[in-house]
């Protein structure tokens, strides 16, 4: 039951993709390199055309977006994001030099799962990484559990009516712990 509940993760981003966006090619080069080893395919955007056009094509296990970008910045394409069913249970982390905590709040309420502010430090970066992608897979797992259980609800229902007794009425049930208490 325990491995049902607990799917083994050795490492979290292996065979993963992630999708990184920004339009300065230094900080994609960066974003990479902290990254590099972790086992994952990454995808990269230059905009926030590019970026949505990918996700519709490639389905990443994970988004790194830069906020400040020409044309569409980063809230927008994270609105997009989480508007769309298809794409909403992406987990997006938003990438800045914007630190005021109104800029993180907004991100955050446009359902960002998390806010990195530049410059960008690789250590913070592949740790959040790898725990966001953690998280994505126990959730996953978790409705892959609920979707198997709920298949599972009209065989144990037919179980339930065919098989078991029929519950005792408030009469039955009365009379049962009345004649009980006699014999004590």
């Amino acid at each position: 039951m325990t491995a049902e509940l607990s799917p083994v993760i050795e490492e979290p981003a292996a065979g993963s993709r992630i999708l990184l966006v920004d339009d300065n090619t230094d900080n994609l080069r960066v974003l990479r390199e902290s990254l590099q080893g972790l086992g994952c395919s990454i995808l990269v955007a230059k905009s926030g055309i590019s970026a949505l056009t990918i996700v519709k094509r490639a389905h990443p296990d994970l988004i790194l977006l830069d906020i400040t970008m020409p044309g569409m910045d980063g809230y927008e394409v994270c609105r997009r994001l989480k508007e769309d069913e298809a794409t909403r249970h992406i987990p997006v982390l938003l990438l800045t030099g914007l630190a005021d905590a109104e800029d993180e709040a907004r991100g955050l309420d446009l359902g960002a799962m998390d806010y990195i502010t530049k410059p960008i430090r690789p250590g913070l970066v592949r740790a959040r990484v790898c725990n966001h992608l953690e998280l994505k897979r126990y959730q996953n797992h978790l409705g892959e559990m609920v979707k198997t259980r709920t298949q599972e609800l009209p065989l144990t229902q037919t179980f339930v009516t065919n098989w078991m007794m029929p519950p005792l009425s408030c009469s039955t049930f009365q009379r049962h712990c009345t004649t009980s208490a006699r014999w004590r």
